[in-house]
């Protein structure tokens, strides 16, 4: 992780969970005791990964793109190699040719019925990450 915007956001620069213990909430427990620390008001990420944008939800009040939230969207914007259309914010071509998962690709799994893929167009290139930008709230659980 890193400080960006002034200290203003913290850059979640990604997570690795063993599979055998995925699902138990760990990126979540880290993320929060990180948090803890922190006194940054947004925190801001690069992904295709349904998991790494409900462990954001999980210390976050509002999350872009999942909620239209204009300032959220601004703050998206102002990261490098933003992209803009009217659905999201993206980092094109920020992984490889053959992407970052050598195959599976999370982007595929459904989120409220439907993939990340199909709300957000441009991850059909398996190369573009959603910019993702969210308003920290350590209060929630």
């Amino acid at each position: 992780m890193r400080d960006d915007f002034g200290g203003q956001a913290i850059e979640l620069a990604g997570r690795v969970i063993h599979p055998s213990y995925q699902g138990q909430g760990i990126g979540s427990e880290m993320l929060r005791e990180f948090l803890k620390d922190e006194e940054a008001p947004y925190i801001t990420a690069y992904t295709r990964n349904l998991a790494v944008l409900k462990m954001i939800r999980r210390v976050s009040e509002s999350v872009y793109p999942l909620d239209n939230d204009e300032t959220l969207r601004e703050i998206a914007q102002q990261m490098p190699n933003a992209t803009a259309d009217s659905r999201a914010v993206y980092h094109i071509k920020r992984y490889g040719e053959s992407g970052l998962f050598q195959g599976f690709d999370p982007a595929d799994r459904p989120v409220g019925g439907k993939s990340l893929k199909e709300q957000f167009p441009r991850l059909q290139s398996i190369r573009h990450a959603l910019v993702v930008a969210a308003r920290i709230n350590m209060e929630k659980e």
